[in-house]
């Protein structure tokens, strides 16, 4: 086997739901999540008759794959099928792009860092290093995971703009895609499609059919297109009330002390030099942020969880 890069490290789950139950001697039904920057409810389209037809055909290979997706999703971007490309969620064609563009010795950069840690990983699994010498391919994530910031785009190229919370910023770089950027996206988080991977890369036609060329055969399941694309026919997410109780969410963080960061995600970055201790009290309590280098990301849940979370955090002061 290959040996992976001197600066490889893993990419790490946070702990999973049952595990923080224990630590908080408390049924898991009651563990709030607030780490994962994804809705705290289903879409309305995630409904068993949404996936029934698919189910059907459960035994058989969808021959001539998704054209129905691909126009959905190019419609909604303003683009051609042709320009999109689809896979197992973002992290899925962030790999597919760092393996296409990226090899064993080559550089790959990385904007704004810290940031999504799935970049790093990217890079040491096809054998290359992260710097800013000379990169061979470029990641930056637009709006900013962890900080939640509107970034500026770098001028690299080739560049990737991990667009995963565009739906709530509302700025996109899709109309670089003819000047060697590539948008990847997800159903992840605004369309709250978490566990049914499905994500996608906008680019001009000729990279856009490289990358093709390099995915694998099915990189999607017939039951994951379905709700992608009753995701896309019910019309853009609608995001408002999101965002309006982020923005509540941050006046209350610092009405008891915090300092949160602006944001343009569903989520707010916290900075905190108390972080660590901050979130290991969390979890014994039952709530589960994340982490960040001296700070706390928030992922914004429902009025009533996020108020709980403030009375913890308060009693932390």
């Amino acid at each position: 086997m290959r040996p992976l890069s001197l600066q490889f490290r893993p990419y790490t789950w946070a702990l999973a739901t049952v595990e923080i139950a224990k630590r908080a001697g408390i049924p898991p039904a009651e563990v709030l999540r607030f780490d994962g920057n994804t809705p705290p409810d289903p879409p309305p389209t995630a409904r068993p008759e949404t996936i029934a037809e698919a189910l059907e055909r459960i035994q058989s290979y969808l021959h001539g794959g998704f054209p129905e997706l691909l126009r959905a999703i190019a419609d909604y971007n303003g683009v051609e099928p042709e320009n999109v490309v689809l896979g197992a969620g973002a992290d899925d064609l962030l790999m597919l792009c760092a393996r296409s563009f990226v090899g064993p010795g080559d550089t790959l950069a990385i904007a704004d860092e810290p940031s999504y840690p799935l970049y790093r990983v990217a890079a040491w699994v096809t054998g290359a290093d992260v710097g800013d010498v000379e990169p061979v391919l470029t990641f930056v994530c637009r709006p900013h995971n962890p900080s939640g910031a509107m970034v500026e785009i770098p001028e690299a190229r080739p560049l990737v703009v991990d667009e995963a919370y565009f739906e709530y910023g509302g700025e996109t770089a899709v109309s670089l895609i003819g000047d060697g950027v590539i948008v990847v996206r997800t159903f992840s988080k605004a369309f709250g499609l978490a566990s049914a991977r499905v994500g996608y890369a906008l680019a001009d036609l000729d990279t856009a059919g490289e990358l093709n060329e390099r995915q694998h055969p099915a990189p999607i399941s017939t039951l994951s297109a379905a709700l992608a694309l009753a995701g896309l026919e019910a019309g853009p997410p609608d995001v408002s009330a999101t965002i309006a109780e982020r923005e509540r969410l941050a006046a209350a963080l610092r009405s008891i002390g915090l300092e949160p960061l602006p944001s343009f995600t569903n989520f707010l970055l916290v900075p905190d030099e108390h972080a660590q201790e901050r979130y290991e009290a969390l979890l014994d309590r039952g709530f589960a942020v994340r982490p960040s280098p001296g700070a706390l990301r928030i992922t914004v849940h429902r009025p009533d969880a996020n108020d709980r979370l403030l009375e913890a955090l308060s009693a932390l002061r």
